[in-house]
């Protein structure tokens, strides 16, 4: 199976169109190797190809081969959630219920599941706060579980926890991608740590996490007018409470 591998680097520094027919090629393929499946599906789901059809066929073909395979079934989230609107509550329930050996493949399936709960989907906050907050106990070491938290929060106008997030995100970035980078577009684990981790970047990446960063005045403002707003909010419910106790 590694001569083939080797084999999609080399056409991938040649030519896209021989490429792209050899890895339709190996559909027909019997290999009982995991990995295998899941490189040619990273391979195909991405640029120049996006092709999330075959992609589905290949993980298929590794879950065929261990079940619960949970790196199999967060690249199949991802190719749902970012390519087809969004994960079915089949695979949902799969990757909820599963309860891996590692901490921070937990974490990662806690924060794909996550996707599930935001607007437009379930648009269920608290779930989905819950989520991510599980994701970054069970590993801290990650970008996107704090990205996402902070996202959540800037919709909530929670600013200070917002600025909090953004400064431990952007500490947790291993690796800037530069315009030399060469690296195997096989490689699962470099697929892994830029999409579901987030701890490999590229600068247009980066950028975007910076500018969720939450000016001082108006941290300082939000600051100042919280605790009086709540304050307000307390007195009014004990106002009403009273006015209801008196009839």
């Amino acid at each position: 199976m590694n001569d083939i591998l080797t084999k999609v680097n080399i056409l991938s520094k040649n030519d896209d169109k021989d490429l792209y027919d050899f890895i339709l090629q190996q559909k027909t393929n019997q290999s009982n190797d995991v990995n295998f499946w899941l490189s040619l599906t990273v391979v195909i789901i991405q640029p120049p190809f996006g092709d999330e059809e075959t992609g589905i066929f290949f993980v298929k073909k590794a879950l065929a081969i261990e079940h619960n395979n949970p790196i199999a079934l967060i690249i199949l989230a991802h190719i749902y959630e970012y390519q087809l609107g969004g994960i079915n509550d089949v695979l949902l329930h799969q990757i909820k219920n599963l309860d891996a050996d590692s901490d921070e493949i937990n974490s990662m399936l806690k924060y794909v599941a996550s996707w599930s709960y935001s607007d437009g989907k379930k648009n269920d906050p608290e779930v989905e706060e819950e989520l991510l907050k599980e994701s970054i106990e069970l590993c801290n070491k990650h970008v996107w579980n704090y990205e996402h938290l902070a996202r959540l929060y800037l919709k909530q106008k929670r600013y200070l926890e917002v600025n909090n997030l953004i400064r431990k995100a952007l500490k947790n970035i291993k690796k800037i991608y530069s315009d030399n980078d060469n690296s195997d577009i096989t490689d699962i684990d470099e697929f892994i740590n830029e999409r579901i981790k987030g701890i490999y970047l590229n600068d247009i990446c980066v950028e975007i996490i910076q500018e969720k960063f939450v000016p001082k005045h108006i941290v300082f403002f939000y600051t100042i007018i919280t605790p009086f707003s709540a304050f307000y909010c307390f007195i009014k419910k004990a106002i009403l409470r009273s006015i209801n106790f008196e009839e």
